[in-house]
């Protein structure tokens, strides 16, 4: 690497090959998730040298998790909400990364990514919003005593063949014994 600029790219660049390497939205979600909240530890002396190695460890670990939460914005767009309350959780997920995130360049004065992040947020809000408003709510499901998933199926959705669905949401130990509460989409 050359320079500053060499870095930060392959900073940007393995947080796009980590995304670009999972099939499922969900999983890089999760996985991008967790590398934004990322943290160096600040073990280091209290010397000249201490404090230029915090400095340093302290940068890095601002750019890897905006880099990763980048990603993780990206990831957002692919993912496939399964309920309005699936889309507005991620919502919720993302914002409040993207807040602690906001916070920390606003602190230092960092003005032209602060801006950048709250653009971002803008624009996961209004997507996974604008997506999520059309999507069937969850419901609590409560039968008397456990039933099989496609008698259930029958009763809330008139359509057995939805019982896999509920048996997803529900995840019982056999699909023939659900339990007697649970979520699932209200229509």
């Amino acid at each position: 690497m050359s320079g500053v600029s060499d870095f930060a790219s392959t900073a940007q660049s393995v947080a796009a090959a980590l995304l670009a390497a999972t099939n499922d939205p969900a999983d890089a979600v999760r996985m991008l998730t967790t590398l934004s909240i990322f943290t160096p530890s600040q073990a280091t002396p209290v010397s000249a040298v201490g404090v230029a190695m915090s400095t340093m460890q302290s940068g890095c670990g601002d750019l890897f998790r905006r880099a990763a939460l980048v990603a993780l914005c990206r990831a957002s767009t692919s993912y496939q909400p399964s309920s309005f309350d699936d889309a507005a959780a991620l919502r919720t997920q993302i914002t409040n990364l993207l807040d602690a995130e906001i916070l920390i360049a606003g602190d230092q004065g960092a003005d032209a990514t602060f801006e950048a992040l709250r653009n971002l947020r803008t624009a996961v809000v209004r997507d996974l919003t604008a997506r999520g408003a059309n999507l069937a709510q969850l419901a609590t499901i409560t039968s008397p005593t456990t039933m099989p998933s496609t008698v259930i199926a029958q009763r809330v959705y008139r359509d057995s063949e939805r019982a896999d669905e509920l048996v997803i949401q529900a995840d019982p130990r056999h699909p023939a014994f659900m339990p007697v509460s649970f979520q699932a989409l209200s229509k």
